[in-house]
């Protein structure tokens, strides 16, 4: 429902209505059903809450991390006001996968979780079911979610079609669109290589994210999980140089094309060839391989972005590890001699900090404090941690001496976009000024080395210098090739490249069967008659994650150390449950206005037929209705006629804005005729051929 100047304008709710309402399993580009893994949390039954996270995911534990988390940003809880923040989704995932996942160091009783008892939220018992669920026979019955197409489930089922055929495939890079696509189709029986040009996997997750954020050995531990799936992995092997894109198309029924861009985007103004000036992805890169970084004590870092932000936080890291902190490096250097070579790689990049010196890290962003795309918890750390901050500034040129840089002059912008929302920045004459420098790191964007293609002329470029695409399957202009990820769309967040390699998964699967793959959704309706918010739902607040203390956030440090047990599900009992929903019966309403009174949130009004807009499909409801009262009768042949009633008070319509309301469920306890009742939504898609 939504007010126009004389009318409102009203829609008939269908199955994507429905989907759209549990908004964060509608962000997720992977459809990741936050809501049941969040809810199983508060309720206790972790190892079921990691079922659900992982299925439709193979990289939850990365994820629960390092994800840019849309489905926070879209949360119910965050958008009822300025005093409500959403539910911490991404590290209750966390929570869950360092207990079931593959980096758990100990199983819970898996078992026992999951007979817990799902009795009413209590006050003071954070632990238990934030209310009672009466599931019947069916979806709700097996796993109370709603898997997506790509569910393990889904893929095992499919896999044991009868008279399928198993193929080849070849993925060059091993970064998440890859492993996601690798993950898939060895579920589905194909024989799965990877050729990757480093000594590791992870792509971007490895080499452009800071060993700060995330657990590399979590990381590692997960990835391996997919390559026991049957993958077979290639390490060092350059496609375009150690083996050529053509010799892999002659001997595999597909590619898949997941190369991320590994390249940061240079600067065009004047000095910006200067020694001194580097791209954030070659900082990013040399920091966690663990070669010698040298920027000096004064960094500029130009960008507004997550990458910037990264770039900005490992500056401060080579150059604040005090005296202290070496004697510590060196109690444990022998400790080290017997760990991987991962352990040494950190210490290496700690002591050199230790000679770095770097003393003073600055950004400087075209964008403003509110249009500046870097997370909020981002921004948020690298304040904290003493990093200064500069919006609406942008480079102006770069100041060098005998070609070293000494400085950057900067310029103040006007705006960043034009009255279209494009990124067309201005600036302001006059406003020039010089910041001392020893190194300027450039965040501005990154491109693809394409040397992989080998000039294959049948996979054409888009005129952003990516891999063009023909379908949402990731299949290219050569049949037998796909792609997915960055080298596709461009930088993105890390769930949308595994998306992108479920997708290209289901191309190549549809393309090895030459036959084409359908999706069916079935839905549920479960009522809930006991449904009700925990006491106090609405001065929950959420909590802090946990970290490490600013002093001690030192260039190898994790510095996220994530919730308890008892914080999650504290955290968990703050989920609004979107999927259930307020159901209402016309014949039992008696129009006594309860329900409106009742709502704290201004959700419905009832209204007479004439102040309604509507297509066809909402005329024709209301006639329905009409047809019901032997006065109306004559209305019910002629819909369009309700439009003109303008002295008829005798139908009603009671309108609902779902996006506001917050299920409370307070006009269901007030509605004296038990017209409006609660009841819980879950889909489920399932691949068949077609």
């Amino acid at each position: 429902m939504s007010e126009s100047k004389s009318k409102y304008n009203v829609t008939i709710p269908d199955v994507d209505h429905w989907r759209a309402m549990v908004k964060c399993q509608a962000a997720c580009p992977v459809l990741t059903d936050a809501r049941a893994y969040v809810t199983a949390i508060a309720r206790g039954e972790l190892e079921l809450g990691y079922n659900i996270a992982h299925a439709p995911n193979p990289l939850s534990t990365v994820c629960g991390r390092i994800c840019g988390a849309p489905c926070e940003k879209a949360c119910r809880r965050g958008a009822i006001g300025p005093d409500f923040e959403p539910i911490a989704i991404r590290p209750l995932k966390r929570v869950l996968t360092e207990r079931f996942g593959p980096e758990a160091v100990q199983q819970l009783p898996g078992a026992a979780q999951k007979e817990k008892s799902r009795a009413p939220f209590q006050a003071g018992t954070p632990q238990t079911a934030m209310r009672s669920e009466h599931t019947q026979p069916g979806l709700g019955a097996r796993d109370a979610s709603s898997p997506a197409r790509w569910s393990r489930e889904n893929l095992r089922a499919l896999s044991a079609t009868p008279g399928r055929k198993r193929g080849k495939v070849a993925i060059i890079g091993a970064g998440p669109a890859s492993l996601a696509a690798a993950n898939d189709l060895a579920l589905l029986g194909h024989q799965v290589t990877i050729y990757e040009a480093g000594p590791k996997t992870g792509g971007m997750m490895r080499y452009g994210v800071p060993v700060y954020r995330v657990d590399q050995q979590a990381m590692d531990l997960e990835i391996q999980s997919i390559l026991d799936l049957g993958v077979t992995i290639h390490f060092n092997t350059r496609v375009g140089k150690d083996i050529s894109l053509a010799e892999l198309r002659r001997n595999h029924d597909a590619v898949f094309l997941g190369l991320g861009l590994m390249q940061g985007r240079k600067i065009n103004i004047e000095g910006a060839d200067l020694d001194g000036v580097i791209t954030a992805v070659d900082l990013l890169l040399n920091y966690n391989l663990g070669y010698k970084v040298t920027l000096g004590k004064r960094v500029i870092v130009v960008g507004g972005g997550d990458v910037a932000m990264d770039a900005a936080r490992t500056a401060l890291r080579l150059g604040q590890a005090t005296a202290a902190q070496k004697i510590a490096l060196d109690e444990t250097q022998a400790r080290a001699e017997e760990e991987e070579e991962g352990v040494h790689t950190a210490l290496d990049v700690a002591r050199t900090a230790l000679r770095l010196g770097v003393v003073d890290v600055k950004m400087i962003a075209l964008e403003s404090w509110d249009e500046m795309p870097a997370s909020r918890f981002e921004i948020e750390e690298a304040l904290e941690e003493g990093i200064q901050v500069n919006p609406r500034l942008g480079p102006n040129r770069v100041i060098g001496k005998n070609g070293k840089v000494i400085g950057l002059e900067t310029i103040d912008v006007a705006s960043v976009f034009d009255e279209n929302r494009r990124f067309n920045p201005k600036f302001k004459p006059g406003t020039e000024r010089v910041i001392e420098c020893d190194t300027v790191i450039l965040a501005i964007g990154q491109s693809a080395d394409l040397a992989a293609l080998g000039g294959a002329e049948d996979i054409h470029l888009s005129p952003r210098g990516l891999v063009a695409l023909k379908n949402e399957f990731g299949q290219t202009s050569a049949p037998d090739v796909f792609a997915g990820g960055d080298v596709a769309y461009g930088p993105r967040l890390i769930i949308n490249a595994v998306r992108d390699g479920h997708l290209a998964a289901l191309g190549i699967e549809q393309h090895i069967q030459g036959r084409a793959l359908t999706t069916t959704v079935q839905t549920e309706w479960t009522e809930l008659p006991a449904h009700a918010m925990p006491a106090g739902w609405t001065k929950r607040d959420r909590e802090k994650i946990p970290g490490l203390p600013v002093d001690r956030r030192t260039g190898i440090s994790v510095i996220e150390l994530g919730y308890s047990e008892a914080q999650a599900a504290h955290q968990g009992a703050r989920c609004l449950e979107c999927s259930v929903n307020t159901i209402f019966d016309a014949s039992k309403c008696i129009l006594c206005n309860g329900c409106v009174d009742v709502c704290p949130w201004n959700c419905l009004k009832i209204v007479r037929a004439d102040q309604i807009a509507g297509d066809e499909l909402v005329m024709n409801v209301i006639a329905s209705e009409a047809k019901q009262s032997p006065s109306n009768s004559e209305i019910a042949s002629s819909p369009s006629s309700l439009l003109a009633m303008t002295d008829e008070p005798s139908i009603a319509v009671m309108l609902k804005d779902d996006a506001t309301c917050t299920r409370c469920a307070l006009c269901a306890e007030r509605c004296p005729t038990d017209a409006i009742t609660m009841e819980a939504f879950r889909f489920r898609e399932e691949l068949s051929y077609a």
